[in-house]
């Protein structure tokens, strides 16, 4: 399980893919890049209410899952995880497509983020009045929408961008007559729907919601529907809305360009040296057929996985998802990108340095493996020893003892998993000190944990908490929906949620100090600094 564990002030507890829904995510110095730089992106389509604690049960439910998840592979390849739970008549349900920009490719980064948009515009039959009439309007709209882009593209002919932006407007507003906005969401909510949402990661995107239990398969038709039959309506008014997305987190925030720097030195032709929304001239050249293409590509069955908990008849589930979800056609995979088992960073370590008339931060990372390396338990061990809380040793030495450092903390996996990543720390330090003094504080830690490892109390103290965790995480249904997807996708078995947690019990004191020996050097480091222009 990754962690991200950040100390400062005004935190909000966000889940990452997934995982510990507990963690707390400081959006001082995090957001917005977070968000839109690196581990998930959310779509506006409707407010997100705190979760709600659907369809709670014992907290022995929690741990009887063995015989009780039941695991339908259709014909397509699309796996379905069913897990009947005792309470309130509701459900939640979470579909994880395997799809995020480990799937982009220079030029079209971000198109993962976008389609999860258009993935709420609709079908021929939900956000329409009259499909019929609509249709050839759509395919008027795109030509010439398309045809504008290429012509920004190419840079010249103006007169003609105009006589294009005056017909295109003309057929949005002819488009917008006959549509119903925001449909696909306002149905779900009318029947009872909680928690519509969407995210989109690096690794993954995944479609959110909570619904009475009788809805469940008016659930299963939209769902099925959207993925069969997609409608791509307002794609040019949402690749606007997309720009100024980027605009105000990324391209007018101190720290969302350096998040982006960081990821930028860090990976070279590779999918994690983009954020997530992308950047703006990709965005930019963002046209309908290209958008249509990376759909068919990667929307397959195969790389989908639904889990549905809640209060339901299993029989009347599996019938249900069956019937709707059996329709998608198979399709042949191009092939899943996985991680170079061997890869060994070269060309480190590199610095970069960021100025802007704000305060100083930085980030510093190491070259890690991904999820799959058996060493990866030991990285979370890494973080909780100096990173998890008030009680962690950065936390304690810089930050309130030395009183070096305003925040400082660290994400045992940024900002991916599925790929060799790093393990990526943070600071913002105290006036008075720099960047750099901080980071050789950092350092220093690093070097005393490689040397002796965690104590005893803080091994018991990790591996309690760890447990802690997981327990939490399965007590809501939404939760255990996510962890059930996230690991079926990731590992091809939801049990590995908890064989991760016998490999935590595995880990030792001294596969600490060799994993720290061996990853944290210099010839694996990247640092990305925000120095104050005045």
């Amino acid at each position: 399980m990754k962690r991200l564990s950040l100390s400062g002030d005004q935190c909000y507890p966000l889940s990452r893919w997934g995982l510990s829904m507990t963690k707390k995510i400081c959006l001082y110095f995090l957001f917005p890049a977070l968000f839109l730089g690196g581990f998930v992106t959310c779509s506006p389509h409707t407010p997100v209410p705190e979760t709600t604690k659907l369809a709670q049960s014992p907290a022995t439910d929690s741990f009887d899952l063995e015989n009780r998840v039941k695991r339908i592979k259709l014909d397509n390849g699309l796996v379905v995880l069913l897990l009947r739970r005792e309470g309130a008549p509701v459900f939640s349900v979470v579909n994880r497509v395997k799809v995020g920009n480990v799937e982009e490719v220079p030029g079209a980064y971000g198109l993962a983020h976008f389609f999860e948009h258009m993935a709420f515009k609709g079908t021929p039959t939900i956000g329409t009045d009259d499909f019929t009439r609509e249709e050839p309007v759509l395919k008027e709209l795109y030509q010439v929408g398309t045809q504008i882009v290429r012509l920004q593209g190419e840079g010249d002919k103006p007169e003609e961008h105009a006589s294009l932006t005056q017909k295109l407007d003309a057929l949005q507003k002819q488009d917008e007559a006959l549509v119903n906005q925001n449909e696909f969401v306002n149905l779900l909510q009318r029947n009872g729907g909680a928690n519509v949402n969407a995210a989109t990661g690096n690794d993954f995107t995944s479609y959110t919601v909570s619904l009475p239990s009788n809805k469940l398969e008016l659930w299963a038709y939209m769902e099925s529907e959207r993925f069969l039959h997609p409608v791509m309506r307002d794609f040019f008014v949402e690749k606007k809305v997309v720009e100024e997305e980027r605009r105000m987190r990324i391209d007018n925030t101190p720290q969302g360009l350096l998040v982006e720097k960081f990821l930028e030195t860090a990976f070279v032709n590779h999918p994690y040296e983009s954020l997530v929304i992308g950047p703006m001239k990709d965005i930019k050249a963002f046209v309908p057929a290209q958008a249509r293409e990376f759909f068919e590509t990667y929307y397959i069955p195969s790389r989908m996985t639904l889990a549905l908990v809640g209060n339901f008849e299993l029989a009347d589930a599996e019938r249900i998802v069956r019937q709707y979800f059996g329709r998608l056609p198979a399709k042949a995979d191009l092939g899943v990108k996985e991680a170079d088992a061997k890869f060994v960073p070269t060309g480190f370590p590199q610095k970069v340095v960021l100025e802007k008339e704000d305060q100083p931060r930085f980030y510093l990372g190491y070259h890690r493996p991904a999820y799959r390396d058996p060493d990866d338990a030991v990285f979370d061990f890494v973080q909780q020893t100096l990173c998890a809380g008030r009680t962690s040793r950065l936390y304690q030495r810089l930050v309130l003892n030395e009183k070096k450092a305003v925040a400082v903390g660290c994400f045992s996996s940024f900002p991916g998993i599925r790929l060799n990543t790093l393990f990526a720390f943070y600071g913002t330090p105290v006036p008075g000190h720099t960047n750099d003094d901080l980071a050789k504080e950092i350092r220093i830690e690093v070097a005393s944990l490689a040397a002796q490892g965690p104590t005893p109390e803080e091994m018991q103290k990790i591996n309690q908490t760890l447990d802690a965790e997981l327990i939490y995480d399965l007590q809501a249904s939404s939760d255990l929906a996510s962890k059930l997807t996230f690991f079926e996708s990731l590992m091809g078995d939801w049990h590995h949620l908890f064989e991760q947690q016998k490999r935590y019990h595995q880990v030792t004191a001294e596969d600490v100090k060799r994993v720290t020996r061996k990853y944290f050097v210099a010839e694996r480091e990247i640092m990305a600094a925000l120095e104050d222009r005045k």
